[in-house]
């Protein structure tokens, strides 16, 4: 998703992210309209404006951050310092300062794609995994059930052999 209030960068960042990436791009130009499509369909990468006419940039992306854990690219024209280190403290990816290359924005956007496709693979392990431990864990309980109740019949077996034994041997 694409969070950019003026159109000719619009424009130009569609171009590069459709020659770029096979992905589809959705561009509002509010914090609004972004938060309101991001709650509907979530996108899996968030290229947001400082200056919005609405909102800071930084607040959308506290938001956004707060939403998912999706990765947020927050670019500004002469962002402050507070600005880029409380961006950075709410986790967004990167901060870039207008103007940048265009390749700049295209790395960016795919170290942080790489990142969080990695991060969903590691809950998605996460998650296995922990149905892996709980069907051991309920097997083994199963087992241990089953253990119980051979002892249980062997003791009562064995009691049985020597209460025989013993009758046996006092009739002789």
């Amino acid at each position: 998703m694409l969070v950019e209030p003026t159109p000719e960068l619009v424009e130009m960042f569609v171009a590069a992210f459709a020659q770029r990436f096979d992905a589809h791009l959705t561009c509002v130009s509010t914090a609004t309209a972004c938060l309101d499509t991001e709650i509907i369909n979530p996108h899996d990468l968030v290229i947001a404006d400082l200056n919005l006419a609405d909102s800071d940039g930084v607040d959308l992306a506290g938001e956004l951050c707060a939403l998912s854990s999706r990765p947020v690219i927050l670019t500004g024209v002469k962002p402050s310092c507070s600005q880029i280190i409380e961006a950075l403290r709410i986790g967004v990816k990167d901060v870039l300062v207008k103007p940048f290359p265009l390749i700049e924005l295209m790395e960016a956007a795919d170290r942080a794609l790489i990142d969080y496709s990695m991060h969903r693979k590691h809950i998605a392990r996460y998650h296995s995994m922990r149905g892996l431990v709980r069907r051991v864990l309920k097997e083994r309980r199963t087992l241990t059930q089953r253990v119980e109740l051979i002892c249980r019949d062997l003791v009562g077996a064995h009691r049985r052999l020597v209460h025989r034994v013993l009758s046996t041997n006092d009739r002789a």
